[in-house]
């Protein structure tokens, strides 16, 4: 191997290397800052029913990745202060924070197919 051989590929790598750590400091950045939050109460039939039909498998998705899922109870949420949030009383409500702002909510559950279409809407935007 010759000295210039050598020298493009060290030049390569040291433009190439920042490139790499910029992208992983805005993934990790990104992941950092978005959620789903929900409010939910332990006595909540709605909760409960949510927690059956998506809470297992919610956390194997592909939205899960982009938005982890943060329980707070309705008690405790009234004290919450990490994000500037609406007020709320109703259990569920899903609330999908990104970048410390509120994109959206889903308030309530009905069933699977509404709970994906509304997400849908709420991530698309």
């Amino acid at each position: 191997m010759s000295f210039n051989y050598l020298k493009k590929k060290l030049l390569k790598t040291l433009i190439i290397l920042p490139i790499y750590f910029i992208a992983f400091l805005n993934s990790a950045y990104a992941k950092e800052n978005s959620l789903m939050l929900m409010i939910t109460d332990k006595t909540c039939l709605y909760c409960i029913i949510w927690e059956k039909q998506i809470g297992k498998i919610y956390p194997k998705t592909e939205i899960s990745k982009r938005f982890p899922i943060s329980r707070i109870e309705v008690k405790d949420f009234v004290s919450y202060k990490k994000y500037n949030l609406k007020k709320t009383d109703l259990t569920p409500t899903f609330i999908f924070i990104k970048n410390n702002r509120e994109e959206g909510r889903i308030e309530g559950y009905t069933n699977p197919e509404m709970f994906w279409w509304q997400v849908d809407e709420i991530i698309d935007n």
